[in-house]
């Protein structure tokens, strides 16, 4: 099982890690889930996402230092008198010592003008590179296959429009389309920048969402906003759902309360929703903050969700 830790940077987090799981630093796998910097851009927050890989081999000893050959000396003294001999002499007075810096200063400048020619290419290429090297046309091909806007209410419509503005401020090339039931709208978004909204367990997915309910619902839209990408909800209700019913079996069988990692308030929702019928354990919100842990306990006292 995975574990979620933070600290000021990425040592401090991974040190924490291996304190608390009792384990050595080479023994952890782990992926940054977020990078939190300051106003001067130092960092100010790391959280990560960590699990123990009890096969891990220890790291090998570094190499021991080459020693220097023992001949190295006599040799560069030896070849000294050639490399002075090899030297062309300068001419006497002070007209060839001007002329020579003319000429110096010449080769000087070609040879500047040429560097600075092959920068301005590499500087180029750079910028080709982080551009993926798109040309017109591309969008549409990794788009991939984008369904056709259904029938929909004004509030689907709403919701769509503003969801576009968004992706173009955030300056995303994706597709937006709306799905509509009894108590939700439901946002699908398609194309080659899906794989930034789902990254980070979907972080920036989740952003836009909590964005949505806030600026709309109640205000203009009734229904809740739920956005979608390549069925990555799916998944994760899938995947946290069954993370929490393991847990739960172990509680139930006579095990202490178990703890689960820090999780967003949407991550936490879909804990609480997957044992809230179970009739011998519960969920309770725990901590303070953005993210915030799920302790899976018995039902001996009445718990309060959040």
């Amino acid at each position: 099982m995975s574990h979620r830790f933070e600290g000021r940077n990425l040592e401090e987090a991974l040190s924490q890690a291996s304190q608390t799981l009792g384990v050595e630093r080479w023994q952890l796998t782990h992926h940054v889930l977020l990078e939190k910097r300051g106003f001067l851009g130092g960092m100010k927050r790391v959280v990560i996402d960590v699990d123990v890989n009890a096969d891990a081999a220890p790291p090998a000893a570094p190499p021991a230092p080459l020693a220097a050959a023992p001949d190295a000396a006599p040799m560069a003294r030896a070849a000294a008198p050639v490399a002075r001999a090899a030297r062309p002499q300068r001419a006497a007075g002070g007209g060839g010592r001007g002329r020579s810096r003319r000429g110096d200063s010449s080769r000087d400048s070609g040879f500047s003008a040429s560097r600075d020619e092959h920068r301005g290419r590499g500087r180029g290429r750079r910028r080709r590179e982080e551009d993926d090297d798109l040309q017109p046309g591309d969008f549409e091909k990794f788009m991939g296959e984008v369904p056709e806007q259904g029938a929909e209410s004004d509030a689907s419509k709403l919701v769509r429009e503003w969801c576009e503005r968004v992706v173009a401020l955030s300056r995303l090339e994706l597709a937006v389309r709306t799905e509509e039931n009894e108590t939700q709208i439901i946002v699908r978004l398609y194309g080659r920048d899906v794989r930034r909204l789902v990254d980070q367990h979907g972080e920036l997915l989740d952003a836009i969402q909590v964005l949505a309910n806030k600026a709309l619902v109640g205000r203009k839209v009734e229904k809740e906003i739920e956005l979608d990408a390549e069925q990555f909800k799916d998944h994760r209700i899938e995947d946290l759902g069954r993370r929490a019913r393991e847990a739960a079996d172990r509680v139930r069988e006579g095990g202490p309360e178990e703890l689960l990692p820090a999780m967003t308030p949407i991550e936490r929702r879909i804990v609480h929703l997957a044992l809230e019928s179970d009739a011998q354990v519960t969920t309770v919100s725990r901590g303070d903050g953005f993210y915030k842990r799920v302790a899976i306990v018995r039902r001996t006292s009445e718990a309060t969700e959040s």
